[in-house]
């Protein structure tokens, strides 16, 4: 599940038909972003969000921004450990990034975000170094997208330029990917018309900049960060509409017609194969996505980066074919990725000590392919915490029909 301040980016994240790979990265072999490198991302685009403040107030979060800077510490040290021919000016950038952000903390707002953006403006060369499956290109339009927001609230002419031009490459350098990719995906919304929409927020950003309307450029880049949702979702997105032969998502009637580090799921549309739940540990509490298990579309939502009390483990994204583990189920929230959570009867099932509930969704495709409507989350505060159509009483922090 994505942030409810952010998006997280899902580049990285092949089909996801095995249970292990290795993150020794070999020429054009692709292979799995290790996690916590996909962290480093997730908490860098965290810091953004906290230091720069949600649209269109822009007030920084301090306490919670400085919760979040610890855990990118952390999982950066892990990374360069784990790692240590990562590329050399990446590693600077980040390193740098990591000291003004610490420097800014508290004081300097405007430091602060460009710093936090420093991060994910690194991360498209962190990530090339695994040869991903999914093009670079959509990790590094996500990242400048969120530079042309800055550069904007702060009247950075010069800069946004520079911004664009690089945005207006990427896009270029993608176009054509895209709409191959495009009539293969029926699982994501909003696919048919992304091309168009990014075209649109191109030419706005680019009409604003020449008439020197920076707040409309701003304000462009939340529409631009909704479509890179949906070009990650896009690029994860299994081609076709049929139920798979074999692997992930195909059906079965034991674990043995499953491949190895899956299981078969009899609770899944009478017995499809699913991840072994044993690699992936849906609802378990934790601070980052090591604790999730070993599973590559593992994803722990943190309390501080993501406000879910004591961390929440989940695989994202999910559909028919990249299912959820026994015992887990594929859901969303308004606005944000299908996420595999904890399926429930009751509150007694979750942890209640947390403050999670047995929450309902919607699981109609494209939005989530369940197979149970019930999942253990937080309660809602508000409508956009619950997918259309349902609303949320705010009195029993349930969503309802």
């Amino acid at each position: 599940m994505k942030p409810l301040f952010a998006r997280m980016a899902l580049i990285a994240l092949i089909c996801g038909c095995g249970s292990g790979h290795s993150n020794r990265a070999s020429p054009n072999e692709p292979h799995v972003v290790p996690a916590d490198m996909r962290d480093v991302e997730r908490d860098g685009e965290g810091l953004v969000v906290t230091t720069f403040g949600a649209y269109p107030d822009r007030q920084p979060d301090w306490a919670r921004a400085s919760s979040v800077l610890t855990l990118l510490e952390q999982v950066w040290a892990r990374s360069k450990t784990a790692a240590p021919d990562l590329p050399a000016g990446a590693v600077s950038s980040v390193d740098r990034a990591v000291s003004a952000i610490d420097a800014a903390m508290g004081s300097d707002q405007e430091q602060a975000a460009y710093a936090s953006n420093a991060v994910g403006l690194a991360v498209p060369e962190l990530f090339a170094h695994y040869h991903p499956d999914s093009p670079i290109e959509v990790v590094r339009m996500d990242a400048v997208f969120r530079q042309v927001g800055l550069d904007a609230h702060f009247g950075h002419a010069s800069s946004l330029q520079q911004s664009l031009t690089t945005l207006q490459s990427a896009w270029s350098a993608l176009r054509d990917r895209v709409a191959a990719r495009v009539p293969t995906c029926v699982r994501v919304g909003g696919t048919a018309t992304v091309s168009g929409d990014i075209d649109q927020s191109l030419a706005v950003i680019d009409a604003a900049l020449s008439s020197g309307d920076f707040g409309s450029a701003e304000q462009e880049t939340e529409n631009g960060a909704t479509e890179i949702d949906t070009l990650e979702l896009l690029f994860d997105c299994p081609p076709g509409s049929a139920v798979p032969a074999s692997g992930l998502g195909s059906t079965c009637s034991a674990d043995a017609d499953c491949g190895a580090g899956s299981v078969c799921d009899a609770a899944n549309a009478g017995g499809r194969c699913a991840p072994d739940p044993a690699t992936a540990k849906v609802g378990t509490p934790c601070t980052s996505t090591v604790d999730c298990g070993s599973y590559e579309r593992a994803a722990c939502n943190t309390e501080a980066g993501d406000n879910y009390p004591n961390g929440y483990c989940s695989l994202e994204p999910c559909d028919d074919v990249q299912t959820c583990p026994p015992g887990g189920t594929c859901v969303a929230l308004g606005g944000e990725t299908p996420s595999c959570l904890a399926t429930c009867a009751s509150d007694a099932d979750c942890r209640e000590a947390d403050g999670y509930v047995c929450q309902l969704f919607v699981t109609a495709p494209p939005i989530g392919f369940g197979p149970s409507d019930h999942a253990c989350a937080f309660a809602c505060t508000r409508d956009a915490d619950c997918q259309n159509p349902l609303r949320c009483d705010v009195a029993s922090g349930r969503c309802t029909p």
